[in-house]
């Protein structure tokens, strides 16, 4: 298995990967997003490709904050059902924190829907604990 970061011929692949997982996502919109994150020094999309194929995905990005100081949070992180419970997604977990090590990062953060039962069995077992439970909310905006 190679972990690498994301190009713009793995969008097909990502945006299949994408709706394991109930997301709606298209190649075409993959490919606009992975330009527009690749631009950025605070965001990483990193893949997990076995033979020849992208398997995984994980996504992160750094930001500082007033309350929590300079921190990653994975943003997204998505194993093929047909690789699971392969060490693939603690892999990409160890890549995205030396990534935040090497930008200096103080932690690492990432939230995980109530309904992922196995994330909640996941991250704890890599190390990450609970810090608390929230509401998120959504508006979308007209462009």
């Amino acid at each position: 298995m190679t972990i690498r970061v994301a190009v713009i011929s793995d969008a097909a692949e990502i945006a299949q990967l994408t709706t394991q997982l109930g997301y709606v996502a298209d190649a075409e919109t993959v490919a606009r997003r992975l330009v527009k994150l690749g631009r950025q020094r605070d965001h990483v999309v990193l893949v997990a490709v076995l033979e020849e194929k992208v398997v995984g995905w994980l996504q992160a990005h750094a930001s500082d904050t007033l309350e929590s100081g300079y921190r990653v949070e994975i943003v997204g992180l998505i194993i093929s059902e047909f690789c699971r419970r392969r060490g693939i997604g603690s892999v990409l977990v160890q890549h995205a924190e030396k990534w935040a090590c090497d930008l200096g990062a103080e932690a690492v953060i990432v939230r995980s829907n109530i309904k992922r039962v196995e994330s909640h069995a996941f991250y704890p077992a890599l190390g990450y604990s609970s810090s608390k439970t929230q509401t998120v909310y959504r508006r979308h905006l007209k462009t």
